[in-house]
């Protein structure tokens, strides 16, 4: 529950400058204002808002951002809620009579969200080719690789005396 609310927080930083930008006759709240406090989605940044996820490679970007740039908490919160987000997603599409559909099957005990989070980054920088993909197809991706449901498990055993 605190993940969706903290992806929540996330998506609404993102919004703020969007909607900034669609009323510039609106005046910035008093308490901004009288104190010289800018709100932190609205200061810039460079190379645009790392809020904006479409593809993978904005996705890392916002789960890498540096604790030291001012979106720091909200990317970071955004990049656990829409990872969390895709995996319920799917998991919830595939409940009951489409349980056969599952992709991802989640050992247990189940993963934290940090642990999700650093795998898929790690993931990330060993298949680079996904960067451009839609971000929700190559988290569930991410998810299919590293949890896959229907697996074959071979037990290695050594060779024994030939028969």
């Amino acid at each position: 529950m605190r993940l969706a609310i903290l992806g929540c927080a996330g998506l609404l930083a993102a919004a703020a400058p969007a909607l900034a930008q669609q009323s510039p006759q609106a005046p910035a709240p008093k308490a901004f204002a009288a104190n010289g406090i800018a709100p932190v989605a609205s200061q810039p940044v460079p190379g645009g808002n790392p809020l904006d996820i479409h593809t993978l490679r904005d996705l890392d970007a916002a789960c890498t951002l540096r604790n030291d740039n001012p979106y720091y908490v909200a990317a970071t919160s955004l990049c656990a809620g829409y990872t969390a987000a895709v995996l319920d997603f799917h998991l919830l599409d595939t409940l009951g009579a489409r349980h056969s559909k599952r992709k991802v099957c989640l050992p247990n005990p189940t993963p934290t969200r940090r642990e999700a989070v650093t795998g898929l980054v790690a993931w990330v920088q060993s298949n680079p080719q996904y960067l451009d993909e839609p971000a929700a197809s190559a988290v569930l991706r991410y998810f299919i690789n590293t949890y896959p449901c229907h697996q074959h498990t071979f037990q290695w055993s050594p060779p024994g005396p030939m028969q």
